[in-house]
């Protein structure tokens, strides 16, 4: 039950029973996109790679290989959630949806009588595109958002915005980007904003050792500022290792590590960590990340991707 308590904080699910204000609605928007860059962290604003970049910075659509890419990515989530994800890419344009379930949940009255099972899920779906300004990289996205929960069912659009300098001859890059900028959400007699946020970022993308590090700086509407870090080493053939940290609110990180109810140990006590790993061949890649998660277990997503 105590589980189920903080997954509803966690994700917010629409409309949650006439949430407290300032909490914004949509949080599947939240979950991020693709093994690799959830690997290390979401520090992913100036790195801006592969078709992933539509979802963290889609000024990276603006330069790079010029061929097809397909990614699909599938992710075991919490309690019985799930998300899926798919982005084709041509440069400069990028194609993607989202699908998250929140599985099948519990119905109570306002005095926690039983009311019967329900579902609720959501869809995203946008269009990216890149442009060169000179040295400086622009993208935008435009998202059409569905929501429903049981029978209520609420539609929204938002945009991203994106910038990206990448300093020429060395490893540096700088990212900035606006995401989630939209209209509000509306169940019956309430409305919710979007997980509105901004990001900014830097990165170093060392030839050699083939070391990527990264850093990223978040400021969301509905919560508290968080730093993101990440690496990624490519040093071994064909296979690149990954790790990222995020940071976290006390009062989130006490709840999911069950401080006060015992704790947990081990791989899922490791709340705020990413770990992740992924494999690529003659243009097919696979990618794993580890999203460890407290009392609620670990969450895995997997990606894979396809040159064309």
């Amino acid at each position: 039950m105590r589980a189920g308590i903080v997954l509803a904080a966690l994700l917010a699910v629409p409309a949650a029973r006439a949430g407290a204000a300032g909490t914004a609605a949509a949080q599947f928007l939240n979950l991020g996109f693709g093994a690799k860059a959830l690997g290390m962290g979401e520090a992913y604003t100036a790195v801006a790679q592969g078709p992933s970049c539509a979802y963290y910075n889609p000024a990276g659509l603006a330069s790079g290989d010029a061929g097809k890419r397909l990614d699909l990515a599938y992710a075991a989530h919490l309690e019985g959630t799930s998300v899926s994800q798919a982005v084709f890419m041509r440069r400069p344009y990028a194609a993607a949806l989202t699908y998250f379930s929140a599985g099948e949940l519990e119905g109570r009255d306002v005095y926690a009588n039983p009311t019967g099972n329900f579902t609720a899920r959501d869809v995203a779906a946008q269009l990216s595109r890149g442009f060169s300004l000179g040295r400086l990289e622009a993208g935008v996205s435009g998202k059409v958002i569905s929501q429903t929960i049981k029978s209520s069912g609420a539609t929204s659009l938002a945009a991203d915005l994106g910038l990206l300098y990448r300093f020429r001859g060395t490893p540096y890059s700088l990212g900035a980007a606006l995401l989630n900028f939209g209209t509000r959400v509306r169940f019956e007699d309430d409305s919710f904003p979007l997980p509105l946020k901004l990001k900014a970022g830097a990165a170093a993308d060392f030839a050699a050792p083939r070391l990527l590090l990264a850093l990223d700086a978040e400021f969301p509407n509905d919560g508290p500022a968080a730093l993101m870090a990440g690496a990624e080493y490519k040093g071994l053939e064909g296979i690149a290792l990954r790790l990222g940290y995020k940071t976290a609110a006390p009062g989130q990180r006490d709840a999911i590590l069950g401080r006060g109810y015992g704790g947990v140990s081990g791989v899922d006590g490791m709340y705020g960590f990413f770990a992740g790993a992924g494999f690529e061949y003659s243009g097919f890649a696979f990618d794993y990340a580890m999203l460890p998660y407290g009392d609620l277990g670990t969450a895995h997503r997997f990606s894979v991707g396809m040159k064309f």
